[in-house]
């Protein structure tokens, strides 16, 4: 039951890593010319929607910004986690 929640956990921690170092290697490949592919990306999701019940207000919304580095970082991650496992 431990190595399962630590195998997850493990898991977890890798792919937030990715995508920290991900962000931090594509802001800084942006200014330089033959890394900057590194930081083409894309955003997609749902813009914030208001709901206002006159007593509750619910704000629904998520976007997601998604560069090349992240997505390289992702699969090493992702690879180091089965050759980890």
């Amino acid at each position: 039951m431990k190595k399962g929640i630590l195998k997850i956990l493990l898991l977890i921690i890798l792919l937030v890593l990715a995508v920290v170092l991900g962000k931090a290697v594509s802001d800084a490949a942006a200014g330089v010319p033959f890394l900057s592919f590194l930081s083409a990306g894309a955003n997609f999701g749902i813009s914030p929607v208001t709901v206002d019940l006159s007593i509750l207000r619910f704000t629904f919304g998520m976007t997601v910004d998604l560069h090349v580095a992240q997505a390289v970082f992702l699969l090493v991650a992702i690879f180091g986690y089965n050759r980890i496992h």
